[in-house]
C-alpha cells in the first residue's frame, strides 16, 4: 500500500488492502450510485463495473459528484473520469446500456457472476426485482440502497444468495408471480422524485458499509437497514428468508 491508504492501514477490523483483489458491479450511476462508486475507489477497490444508459442532465447538479461541464455526458463516461483522477490504481468498466435488454443484458450476464458483490442503485422498482432475481440466480451478494418521494428516508437492503432474505421476499405486494417479470422502467427513465444530497451521501455510505463487511467478511451484516431523516434514526430490521419466495424460497443455503 502507498501513502495513498496510510490511514486505512489503521483500520482494526479487517485488512482494507484485501479490496484491490475484489471486483463490484454497480447498477445505476445517479446519485446513490456515484458516490458509492468514489467511496469504493477511495477506498481501493480492484474493479469497478458500471451500469447507466442515461446521460447527465442539469437536475442531476445538486447531488454529488457531477460538474456542470459534465452536462450531456454519458454518466458512466463522466463518472468514470471522476474516478480515474480520484484514484489511478482503480480499473472502471463502463457500460452505457439498459441492464433489462439487448447489448446491458448481455454485458450484466457476462460481468456480473465474475463479480464478488452488487450495488443496486436504481430508482424502479420494477428494475429492482429483475436485478434481484440475476443476482439469487448467479448467486452474487447484492446491496440494494434507496431513498424516499420525499427525501428525507431511504433503506439498504443486503441479499446474501442462500442465505439472507432476497429483495422479493416479506413484501406483500410482491405475492403475485407476474410481478417480478415486470423489468422496464415503467416512466420511461424520468424520474420525479426529490433529491437530497444529504439524505443520498447517508444511504451510499450505509451501503457501502455493509458491502465492506460481506466483501472482507468483519462484523455483523445487517440484512435490512432503514433510515428516518426526520428522527435522526436508523432501525434495523433481521428478515428471514421466505421459504415461498418466487425469486429465492426454492434455493438452498
Amino acid at each position: 500500500m502507498t501513502e495513498r491508504y496510510a490511514r486505512l492501514r489503521l483500520f482494526g477490523h479487517a485488512d482494507l488492502s484485501k479490496l484491490a483483489s475484489n471486483r463490484v458491479a454497480i447498477v445505476g450511476v445517479g446519485g446513490l450510485g456515484a458516490l458509492s462508486a468514489e467511496i469504493l475507489a477511495r477506498l481501493g477497490i480492484g474493479e469497478l463495473v458500471l451500469f447507466d444508459y442515461d446521460t447527465v442532465e442539469e437536475a442531476n447538479l445538486n447531488r454529488l459528484v457531477y460538474r456542470t461541464d459534465q452536462v450531456g455526458e454519458k454518466k458512466v463516461e463522466a463518472i468514470r473520469a471522476h474516478l480515474r483522477a480520484a484514484n489511478p490504481d482503480v480499473r472502471v468498466v463502463s457500460r452505457a446500456f439498459d441492464v433489462t435488454d439487448g447489448e446491458g443484458l448481455e454485458a450484466l450476464t457476462r460481468d456480473v457472476p465474475e463479480c464478488d458483490l452488487v450495488l443496486g442503485c436504481v430508482d424502479s422498482f420494477a428494475v429492482r426485482l429483475f436485478l434481484n432475481a440475476r443476482c439469487v440466480a448467479w448467486r452474487v451478494p447484492l446491496i440494494d440502497g434507496g431513498t424516499s418521494e420525499d427525501g428525507v428516508n431511504g433503506s439498504v437492503h443486503v441479499v446474501i444468495p442462500g442465505k439472507t432474505a432476497c429483495y422479493r421476499c416479506n413484501r406483500p405486494a410482491l405475492k403475485d408471480p407476474s410481478a417480478a417479470r415486470v423489468a422496464r422502467r415503467e416512466d420511461g427513465g424520468a424520474c420525479h422524485f426529490t433529491s437530497l444530497p444529504t439524505t443520498i451521501a447517508i444511504i451510499a455510505s450505509l451501503q457501502c458499509q455493509e458491502a465492506l463487511k460481506v466483501l472482507l467478511g468483519f462484523g455483523k451484516v445487517a440484512p435490512y437497514l432503514m433510515y428516518f431523516g426526520l428522527d435522526g434514526r436508523l432501525e434495523r430490521v433481521d428478515w428471514k428468508r421466505d421459504p415461498r419466495c418466487g425469486t429465492c424460497g426454492r434455493r438452498r443455503g
